[in-house]
């Protein structure tokens, strides 16, 4: 039962994560179904977040008041959408990831909404900032209550970006290797 508060309180704006996590190891709950949770809670909010995010913004681009604003920021967008859409993933996973008020889930989704990201790459974005916020928030919050090993949970955390960075590394790889693929076929 306590698991399933702290799923719920984990979607809450403002909270989210970085509230859940702490309260849990208060409660003396197991770290790592903690975690589990509070990454899924967190991450799985992000989904209708997003897409109401971008609903919003569709309808307040047909309102008079609104529509100056947006079109203003959709330019500036437009303007810089190469080398925005390279570190846009890279920028939600880090916006997200680092553990400071006003840069969860409910934000980071916001911000690829506003950003006009493709939903997968946004979800994957929030998905992989909320588990190395987890991650930070774990740590923190175990050596404050338990003086764990300070080394082991850093190593675990340096461990867990690494593999996140291969991960989108390997993506990108992928997807340039299908460009080039498609620009031969093209030429030939």
């Amino acid at each position: 039962m306590d698991y399933i508060k702290l799923f719920i309180l984990s979607m809450v704006p403002i909270i989210e994560l970085r509230g859940a996590v702490p309260l849990g190891i208060a409660m003396d709950l197991n770290p790592v179904y903690l975690y589990i949770t509070c990454v899924i809670g967190s991450s799985i909010v992000a989904v209708p977040v997003v897409l109401l995010f971008r609903q919003a913004i569709d309808f307040f681009r047909h309102r008079k008041y609104f529509n100056k604003v947006i079109r203003r920021v959709d330019r500036k967008i437009e303007g810089r959408a190469k080398k925005l859409k390279a570190a846009s993933i890279i920028g939600l996973i880090i916006f997200v990831g680092v553990p400071l008020p006003t840069t969860g889930s409910w934000s980071g989704a916001a911000l690829a909404s506003i950003f006009k990201m493709r939903i997968k790459d946004a979800l994957l974005g929030i998905f992989i900032g909320n588990a190395i916020a987890g991650v930070i928030m774990m740590t923190v919050s175990l050596h404050l209550s338990e003086g764990i090993n300070m080394g082991t949970l850093l190593i675990g955390l340096v461990v867990v970006i690494a593999g996140i960075f291969a991960i989108i590394k390997k993506k990108r790889n992928n997807k340039l290797n299908a460009s080039f693929n498609d620009n031969e076929r093209v030429e030939a």
